[in-house]
């Protein structure tokens, strides 16, 4: 065997191991090598560098089979360091930062002026350096080791912008700043991609997963395989660009009637003339109950399904989830919605409501950064974050 295969294989045993870790919260050597069928000597061997490297850790939390001593557990170290999550929208920028357990340790919300590029990053990079990581410094002295981004709008496989329909911005590189000013790596991606992947982390273990984005515009996530697809070359999801009304409203990408002109929140707030930067999550709620009744209702259903019908019948996924600041506040309405579903080729296992709700495009690209960060393929933080929901009901 050469060297190179010897460091191939040698790294491809450390991502089984640091993902299973992950995976399993809390395990045990011996547990590790049963999971992953690593001999004992090269868990030993791997476990001993992550731990030199300050990644993993040791605690005595195990359960003892015999009367003596109790198993030595190993777990990922949340305190190894932090990731950031960011969702430029067009009236808010949510900004999350999570460790690397994959757990909330900061938020904040701004408004940044989106539609001058460059004063935008230079704001963002204000609230960066001046809010975040003070903030971060004092709960606990941590390292920053990436950050993620997620984009209203179509970014390619490079981690470019080539265009936002909202704020009009067209072959940007927002990358190669923040790198420069944060010594980080950056990560950045469309924001339906990263709901989608936020879904899977945190709860929907499925490889084949969609996730629709319902908020300022619509956006359509999918996961094939375990893997996000992003098409050709990352323009994949842009469903909210589809065509449901020929000669109908204008839209900023250039074409009249599409889609989330008529079932996105945005528009929904539009016909009810009401702004969505002036409302609160708990306001916007309440006039979801109070006013999103009878025709305006009716409306609103119908086109979001006629669209959704054809995303079910052209990819027949497995699993959807819808993300909505509507849905989440009636969540009734999602049985009006399959009411609409008509047709015999409509086929899909589950319709559900996101959980993550609008911290899913933040959450996944904190998660995205954690991925680079580790160089690992799948990230699941579902077992620890049902154990901390379930903590949190008791």
């Amino acid at each position: 065997m050469n060297t190179g295969d010897t460091h191939y294989i040698k790294r491809m045993n450390r991502r089984i191991i640091i993902e299973n870790v992950i995976k399993h919260v809390s395990l045990s050597r011996s547990e590790l090598s049963r999971i992953t069928g690593l001999n004992k000597a090269t868990i030993s061997s791997q476990v001993g560098e992550l731990m030199e490297e300050g990644h993993i850790v040791e605690r005595e939390t195990g359960a003892s089979v015999t009367r003596g001593r109790k198993p030595i557990m190993i777990e990922i170290n949340e305190r190894a360091g932090f990731t950031i999550g960011i969702d430029i929208d067009e009236q808010v920028t949510n900004i999350l930062c999570c460790d690397l357990k994959g757990q909330l340790i900061h938020r904040q919300s701004v408004a940044l002026d989106t539609h001058y590029f460059d004063e935008m990053t230079e704001s963002l990079l204000h609230i960066l350096k001046e809010d975040i990581l003070p903030a971060v410094s004092l709960l606990q002295e941590i390292p920053l080791v990436g950050i993620g981004v997620g984009i209203h709008g179509i970014v390619n496989n490079d981690h470019q912008i080539v265009f936002t329909p909202k704020q009009e911005w067209a072959d940007e590189d927002i990358k190669s700043r923040l790198e420069q000013e944060m010594n980080v790596p950056v990560f950045i991606d469309n924001s339906a991609n990263l709901s989608v992947f936020a879904e899977q982390v945190y709860y929907e273990q499925v490889s084949d997963l969609f996730c629709l984005t319902l908020h300022s515009g619509i956006g359509l996530g999918i996961i094939k395989d375990f893997d996000i697809y992003r098409g050709f070359q990352g323009f994949a999801g842009e469903i909210g660009h589809m065509i449901v009304e020929p000669n109908g409203l204008p839209c900023p990408c250039g074409n009249h009637g599409c889609w989330e002109l008529y079932a996105s929140n945005k528009a929904l707030l539009k016909n009810l003339h009401q702004d969505a930067a002036q409302l609160s999550t708990e306001s916007m709620a309440a006039l979801f109950h109070k006013e999103v009744q009878g025709s305006v209702l009716d409306n609103y259903l119908d086109y979001l399904a006629l669209g959704l019908n054809n995303v079910i019948n052209i990819f027949n996924p497995e699993r959807i989830v819808i993300n909505s600041a509507l849905f989440s506040a009636r969540p009734e309405l999602l049985a009006a919605l399959t009411s609409r579903f008509q047709s015999k080729f409509n086929n899909y296992d589950e319709l559900k409501i996101s959980r993550l709700n609008e911290d899913a495009c933040a959450y996944g690209a904190a998660a995205l950064a954690f991925k680079g960060f580790f160089d690992i393929t799948i990230v699941d933080h579902s077992k620890r974050h049902s154990e901390k929901m379930n903590v949190d009901l008791v």
